[in-house]
């Protein structure tokens, strides 16, 4: 073989395999599932913590509103930590999403595979880059889990402060027993009040943003259910009817599948 075709073998495109393509998605979908894992843990500390602070603050009358103050400093800690794992989980996550979308979906529907998303994947894998911001990852995290828990932790912190050792005589008084040590009762009110308005708008605007690759949204499929019919029936949902084609026109050829011999 002379040393000019040799270089034209060297510079041929490899030949994709399924057996290749199936180890590549096994091992994308493993470490998908490693970071969802993680925040499945981080998720759970939320939770562990919640029910500790709860339990300890209402234990005695004597027990202070800043076990409450505490646990919501945890929460939001333990927030900030699962927003950045779930930062990483949508980078594996958005790999396995391009090879089920562009690799073996259209192998079910024995169609072509799609050069976009392959290419998109290609770049994902050259050159590996956090796509989601931070703003959004807690947003969604915040509409996954950790809105309910901070709910939770602040109306305990308010029954808290407004019942023991006993009703507040006016507002002025409730907003004075919320000092902490130095901290008067006003800062500690507005610090409050700043961390619930942010929440809020993070966890109103997860429902308008755009969702990342991998989330999972329901799609409807025909008719919807009622509400009525959620109770007894989960999955009413009427069935899409195939279009019917004349059987005088011959339909389009099918394109070849990949490895369709």
């Amino acid at each position: 073989m002379s040393v000019k075709e040799r270089r034209q073998n060297d510079l041929e495109q490899p030949v994709l395999s399924q057996q290749a393509m199936a180890q590549l998605f096994r091992g994308e979908l493993s470490r998908s599932d490693t970071w969802r894992t993680r925040l499945d843990t981080t998720t759970n500390w939320a939770l562990t913590t919640t029910a500790a602070v709860i339990s300890f603050g209402f234990a005695t009358p004597a027990s202070s509103h800043v076990t409450f103050l505490v646990g919501i400093w945890m929460v939001v800690s333990f927030l900030l930590i699962e927003a950045r794992r779930y930062r990483y989980y949508d980078l594996w996550n958005r790999r396995v999403r391009l090879l089920e979308d562009g690799w073996w979906a259209p192998m079910l529907r024995r169609e072509p595979v799609d050069p976009d998303a392959l290419r998109e994947l290609a770049v994902e894998m050259s050159r590996p880059q956090i796509q989601l911001s931070l703003l959004s990852a807690i947003a969604t995290r915040l509409n996954r889990a950790y809105g309910p828990i901070l709910i939770v932790l602040l109306v305990t912190w308010f029954f808290k402060v407004y019942s023991h050792p006993r009703p507040p005589r006016d507002f002025a008084d409730f907003v004075q027993r919320a000092h902490v040590a130095w901290l008067p009762g006003p800062v500690v009110m507005a610090g409050l009040l700043f961390l619930t308005v942010a929440a809020a708008y993070l966890f109103t605007a997860s429902f308008f943003i755009r969702a990342p690759l991998g989330e999972l949204r329901t799609r409807p499929r025909g008719r919807r259910a009622a509400l009525w019919e959620a109770f007894y029936r989960p999955y009413a949902i009427q069935r899409r009817k195939r279009p019917r084609t004349p059987s005088a026109r011959p339909g389009p050829p099918r394109p070849p599948a990949p490895f369709d011999h």
